[in-house]
């Protein structure tokens, strides 16, 4: 029998690149984004991302401290925090998101990424008379029409 050569210059020029997904190996963070992508639209998500940064620069300080490191703005936190609820993520989740992102890095002038554990601290120091004059900003610029208005703070939901 004779056998054939595999790796013939002819057989290579039409050989496919594998990647891991192809073995059935992907990363937690990809597969999210994938399922992320399939709900929201990119621009409904570019959409989020812009309002809930307008309304944070009106209500939180561009830094904590005058003596921190001046790495990354409040609002540029909140933002990342408000699209992790968004899209269901993780904090791992979110900056791999962010990585992918050249977009949302500029649009919240990031010149690097934040660790994740620099998300849960943000999140950890932010104050509940942050995020009430936040909703009050976001009441007094949208008119609100309806006689009965119902508010469900559980956390419970319907998936």
């Amino acid at each position: 029998m004779k056998r054939e050569n595999t790796y013939s210059p002819i057989s290579c020029l039409f050989s496919k690149q594998l990647n891991l997904s192809d073995f059935g190996f992907e990363k937690p963070a990809l597969k999210k984004i994938k399922e992320i992508n399939k709900d929201i639209k990119p621009n409904k998500l570019l959409k989020f991302i812009k309002y809930v940064f307008k309304y944070s620069k009106i209500v939180l300080n561009k830094y904590s401290s005058h003596f921190s490191k001046h790495d990354f703005t409040q609002p540029a936190l909140f933002t990342l925090l408000a699209m992790k609820i968004y899209t269901r993520s993780t904090y791992r989740q979110i900056t791999v998101l962010l990585e992918l992102s050249d977009t949302i890095q500029k649009y919240l002038h990031l010149k690097k990424i934040p660790h994740y554990t620099t998300l849960q601290k943000f999140f950890q120091r932010l104050l509940t008379s942050i995020l009430q004059e936040l909703n009050k900003q976001i009441l007094l610029n949208h008119e609100i029409n309806g006689e009965i208005i119902a508010l469900d703070g559980s956390g419970f939901t319907n998936d």
